[in-house]
């Protein structure tokens, strides 16, 4: 029994230093952006040993792709609640509760910068870009099961492929809420977009 107390202690510990790193990876990188992060910097301002880090992660890049994942896992996720939050909504009533919804994300545009960061560490860095496109892959698909559970649930077809439209709403969120300044409300903007690429007319032949 003791054993296996000290087992779970350990995990348990072990849990809490790997969430302490990604949060403070989290908050470095939209502060400073990730080519100026170390590890060295990063186990400084977590309070661990660079000895705790590689206990933890391979490499930088492994925690980056982390980061990415729990970031647009945790938007499904948000998506996939509201999504059950009005099944019996119409369209016009769902695309209220919609900006309703975006209005309320906390720290939106730190989120959306950190979403920015990565893409442009990709983008200058072939090795991790192929991890970077795998990560974004496996996540992007859940949104795209998503988008064609919204388009069923409406009975309304979808006047793009569902990836189109997924990676598209993606990179206009993120674009709105950096540009937005204060008492800007690009929610209300992005919500008529976002139902004219879902369910707008087809077009004309």
């Amino acid at each position: 029994m003791s054993g296996e107390t000290t087992t779970k202690s350990r995990r348990q510990s072990q849990a809490e230093t790997r969430a302490k790193l990604i949060e403070s990876a989290e908050r470095l990188m939209i502060a400073h952006s990730i080519p100026a992060l170390s590890v060295r910097q990063l186990c400084a301002d977590a309070g661990f040993t660079q000895g705790a880090f590689y206990s933890n992660f391979e490499s930088k890049e492994l925690l980056l792709l982390e980061v990415m994942e729990g970031h647009l896992a945790e938007q499904r996720d948000r998506l996939e609640d509201l999504a059950a939050s009005i099944p019996e909504a119409d369209i016009d009533q769902a695309m209220q509760t919609l900006a309703a919804w975006l209005a309320d994300i906390p720290d939106r545009q730190a989120w959306a910068a950190l979403a920015l960061e990565l893409q442009l560490y990709a983008f200058r860095n072939p090795e991790f870009r192929a991890q970077y496109k795998a990560a974004e892959a496996r996540v992007t698909a859940q949104f795209r099961v998503l988008i064609e559970g919204l388009a069923a649930q409406f009975g309304q077809p979808l006047r793009l492929p569902a990836d189109v439209i997924t990676e598209t709403l993606l990179i206009l969120w993120h674009t709105a809420v950096l540009r937005s300044g204060d008492g800007t409300q690009p929610e209300e903007n992005y919500v008529k977009v976002f139902r004219q690429i879902m369910f707008g007319e087809p077009s004309a032949g």
